[in-house]
């Protein structure tokens, strides 16, 4: 989705650019031996830095956060949301890069206690032969389950769209494969991108992905938050063609910063003669889970775009577009 975020200008792209690929090898370094919280302090400098440069995103995520708070975008409590935002954004790729690197107890330590930090529901559905696919948001530190599943010996294949920045997804691919997993980048135009994830899950991998963005702009619209905008149908599709349940998972920052892991009810794509019909009913349970959650924790949702404001939805060619609608589990835990 970062193609709809507004550009600066040339030199703070240059920047940006720069800094992902001279940063990036630094964080990589450094996360694993320096303490947390000196990680997190540097990380609020640089953070407040980006927006700066990128001052029309900042606004973006302003105008996100007063809908989601009822509240207008330049009051005091959207505009303590907006920081509050971007420090947990500045905390997520300390983390992602930090605990990819560490011993699984260290993890286990900033995990709330609790089975999921063992991954053994998951671990339980596998065994019971029970097909999963666990659908999230860019919510949180999505990223992290990818770790845990790998330090638990839980098989999964991650379905994400490729970054913009060539730098930043190779870093976050090098992290992904140090667990057992199968990457599946989403191509948005390829009708056939469902067939690796069919495969995945035959194979008896979980799949993560995502599906709160409408990457091809072919989804269908509904109402989220008390406004209209579109939502890809993919995870839906391929749940019912693979006879997998959608499992929402979460995993978010506590006030301590340590991590809470939640699972969902499992929706189940109840199959009738009326495929749209199924998928649709499937696609609002999930809205109603997400809505719930982003209410909850409203600043740990990372939209740095207007998310009301996506086109109009191209209708049946929407309707019909399987997987290549589906949001990128790259930030699936891409």
């Amino acid at each position: 989705m970062q193609w709809m975020i507004a550009r600066p200008g040339r030199l703070a792209d240059w920047f940006n650019r720069w800094a992902i690929r001279r940063g990036f090898p630094a964080l990589a370094w450094l996360a694993p031996r320096a303490p947390r919280a000196f990680l997190f302090a540097n990380a609020r400098w640089v953070i407040a830095l980006v927006m700066f440069l990128y001052s029309q995103p900042k606004a973006a995520i302003a105008r996100n956060l007063a809908r989601v708070l009822g509240e207008a975008p330049d009051s005091r409590r959207v505009r303590r949301a907006t920081r509050t935002m971007l420090r947990h954004f500045a905390y997520y790729w300390v983390d992602l890069f930090r605990f990819a690197q560490l011993p699984p107890e260290r993890l286990r330590e900033v995990v709330v206690e609790g089975d999921m930090a063992t991954m053994e529901p998951l671990l339980r559905r596998r065994a019971e032969g029970k097909r999963t696919i666990l659908i999230t948001a860019h919510l949180g530190n999505w990223e992290l389950g990818a770790v845990l599943a790998g330090q638990s010996k839980l098989p999964l294949a991650v379905i994400y769209v490729r970054d913009a920045f060539g730098d930043a997804e190779r870093f976050r691919s090098q992290l992904r494969r140090s667990a057992d997993l199968v990457e599946i980048p989403l191509q948005v135009d390829d009708e056939r991108s469902s067939l690796p994830v069919l495969r995945a899950l035959a194979d008896g991998r979980v799949v993560a992905l995502q599906g709160d963005r409408d990457f091809n702009k072919r989804g269908v619209r509904r109402i989220f938050l008390g406004a209209e905008t579109t939502f890809p149908l993919g995870p839906f599709h391929l749940a019912r063609m693979s006879g997998a349940d959608l499992v929402p998972t979460f995993i978010t920052y506590t006030p301590d910063y340590r991590f809470a892991i939640e699972l969902g009810e499992p929706i189940e794509i109840v199959r009738t003669g009326d495929r749209q019909a199924d998928v649709e009913r499937a696609l609002d349970r999930w809205l109603a889970v997400l809505e719930r959650a982003v209410r909850r924790w409203p600043t740990q949702w990372y939209n740095f775009h207007d998310f009301w404001t996506q086109p109009e939805s191209s209708g049946e060619a929407g309707r019909e577009s399987g997987l290549a609608a589906s949001s990128s589990g790259r930030r699936a835990a891409s």
